[in-house]
């Protein structure tokens, strides 16, 4: 092979194979360097790409295609996860080495949805490697989670609390926070609502947009996270008697007037609310608009339309602890009584 290599007029060898479909030339001062060259390139393209050249053609597939809060998490997930298998081959990964790495993010004393979250991330990258470096098998397909993973319970507003907002219904901030209790809507649905969309006479509220900060002041009005999230809900009467006495224009925005609510408007409103003794999260709100339904006897495929979940086992969920709750508080009217 040596003998076949040209001496180029600098003084330095070629040798230009085809290899893989690509034309590629090999320079160097030596034959043997330029064959080692030759073995080199050849044992990188047996190997194929590293998952960090991977993960970064995913991510330029991926987030133009996530929401803005998403974004933040998902790209957080995968830096940590090309930290991990950054340098190695993206073929050579394995389920046992994925398995490890949810291990390691469980002894950090992650909770189970942050892991979840890390694992989401991780199945995608090995998918699109599958999908699109021809890498035969998604080793993160054959791992579970970890069990046991600490799970943060959803908190539910005191009775305190629920009757303090109800108190609240004739003040500006009073006002958001019922709505967000009795529509169910998260926070960037309800501050994306116009009042176009409030319709007291079929009394329905229809969900199209949520408004997502992503680090900025004045929000961006986007799709909402999934298709489920375009929804129509129940406007309750109750509701009515406290939003529509202050109706304005059918292009104005609900909470905010021609301009949605800014981000600092809102972290003032809940610093308000706080300094009133009043520490509550939409979150827990939307958590109480749940059990409402719950309690009334909303079957779990209709309130996963109005709470707008993608997957019914969100919903499901929901339920089941709101059911080990109620069991919790009858156990416990069991202990108290005897004949």
């Amino acid at each position: 092979m040596a003998e076949k290599m040209y001496k180029r007029p600098d003084g330095l060898y070629e040798k230009k194979l085809t290899i893989n479909g690509k034309r590629v030339a090999f320079r160097a001062k030596s034959t043997r360097e330029v064959m080692r060259k030759i073995a080199a390139y050849r044992e990188k393209e047996e190997s194929g790409p590293t998952f960090e050249t991977v993960a970064g053609a995913w991510w330029e597939d991926k987030e133009p295609r996530l929401s803005p809060n998403t974004v933040s998490n998902y790209k957080l997930a995968m830096r940590r996860a090309v930290q991990q298998f950054g340098g190695d081959p993206v073929k050579g990964l394995t389920p046992v080495a994925v398995k490890a790495y949810l291990e390691r993010l469980a002894r950090r004393g992650y909770a189970r949805r942050t892991v979840n979250q890390h694992f989401v991330v991780l199945r995608g990258i090995c998918a699109f490697a599958c999908e699109t470096f021809n890498v035969m098998q998604n080793p993160a397909a054959l791992v579970k989670l970890p069990d046991k993973l600490p799970q943060a319970r959803r908190k539910m507003p005191t009775p305190a609390q629920i009757e303090t907002i109800k108190a609240m219904a004739d003040t500006p901030d009073g006002l958001l926070l019922n709505f967000l209790m009795y529509s169910g809507l998260r926070l960037g649905e309800a501050l994306a609502l116009r009042w176009r969309d409030v319709d007291p006479q079929a009394e329905t509220i229809r969900v199209e947009n949520a408004l997502y900060y992503a680090g900025r002041n004045q929000g961006q009005i986007k799709a909402p996270k999934s298709d489920a999230g375009r929804r129509s809900v129940i406007y309750l009467k109750r509701l009515q008697t406290i939003l529509e006495p202050h109706r304005g224009p059918a292009s104005a925005f609900v909470f905010g007037g021609e301009q949605p609510m800014s981000k600092k408007a809102y972290y003032c409103l809940l610093d308000r609310c706080r300094r009133a003794g009043l520490d509550v999260t939409p979150h827990q709100l939307r958590h109480a608009y749940a059990t409402l339904l719950f309690e009334a006897g909303i079957p779990e495929k209709t309130a996963q339309g109005l709470l707008g979940h993608a997957q019914i086992s969100t919903t499901m969920d929901v339920y089941a602890e709101l059911r080990e709750k109620k069991l919790a508080e009858a156990a416990r009217a069991l202990n108290d009584t005897d004949f």
